[in-house]
């Protein structure tokens, strides 16, 4: 494999993939918005009960994991002066390069352990939908054929939507208190703009960190640089599977608020 095509191969699976579902997930948020303008940030504050300090929690978790110190942390303040319903001040060390790339996991902490919740709340409220999902997913990626296919894309996708809206986790208290704590976690894990500045900023050194092992592979071990490549592919579908989750639920969000419009400007 080429050297260049595969150091982008890479940079495409990690940040092309999270970022592209923080601006899908951030267009559909403003969509549901515009969609009901005038009661949009009311449900917003109220899903933000949950959602927002689970936001602000996996913020605080890579600080953990990556050695930043936690200066102040607020969970949920609806009463915030300027809007802010949550945050996480950290500090360390810039002199540290597992700081430094622990600002992109840190940044992009709410989208990516967002789906994750989602995933944990479904194990716990429909274990039977949450094993068929967790079926698919294990045997896509232990497929002989490794990266990222999008029709296996679309597949886990149509099955993860039949198993979550099937009649039976529609018909049990289960299957809706599943569908409202999903909603009100997929409603919070937009990214904000300090939330994607971090998150830049690290992956400035996690790149770095990457071309140093092409480079060594590609000197030293040939054969595994293809193999290394493939794993970032592999990456890149189990991260769009988790974060897909979140989009699922927006766009139940936005669809519902599509329909109340229609419904109510008659």
């Amino acid at each position: 494999m080429d050297f260049f095509l595969g150091f982008l191969t890479q940079i495409i699976s990690s940040a092309g993939i999270i970022f592209l579902f923080g601006f899908i997930i951030a267009l559909l948020r403003r969509a549901f918005c515009a969609l009901a303008p005038r009661n949009g940030y009311k449900i917003l504050l109220a899903t933000g009960i949950v959602g927002t300090p689970i936001h602000e929690l996996s913020h605080a978790l890579m600080c953990l994991i990556f050695g930043h110190k936690i200066e102040e942390i607020q969970l949920y303040q609806p009463d915030s002066d300027d809007g802010t319903l949550g945050y996480v001040n950290h500090s360390y060390n810039r002199k540290n390069i597992y700081h430094q790339v622990g600002n992109f996991f840190i940044g992009i902490a709410p989208v990516l352990l967002g789906g994750v919740v989602i995933m944990l709340f479904l194990l716990l409220l429909l274990p039977d939908a949450f094993e068929s999902i967790f079926d698919e997913l294990r045997a896509i990626v232990t497929a002989d054929e490794v990266g990222f296919r999008i029709g296996d894309f679309f597949g886990f996708l149509g099955e993860t939507i039949s198993e979550i809206f099937s009649s039976d986790s529609l018909t049990s208290w289960q299957g809706w208190v599943f569908i409202i704590l999903a909603i009100m976690i997929a409603s919070h894990t937009e990214l904000s703009s300090a939330d994607i500045t971090s998150g830049l900023k690290g992956y400035i050194y996690v790149a770095l960190t990457i071309l140093f092992f092409d480079v060594v592979l590609a000197l030293l071990f040939p054969e595994l640089f293809s193999t290394f490549v493939g794993l970032f592919t592999s990456f890149a579908f189990l991260i769009s599977a988790f974060l897909s989750i979140s989009v699922i639920f927006l766009l139940l969000m936005v669809l519902v608020a599509f329909v109340c419009k229609m419904i109510f400007s008659r």
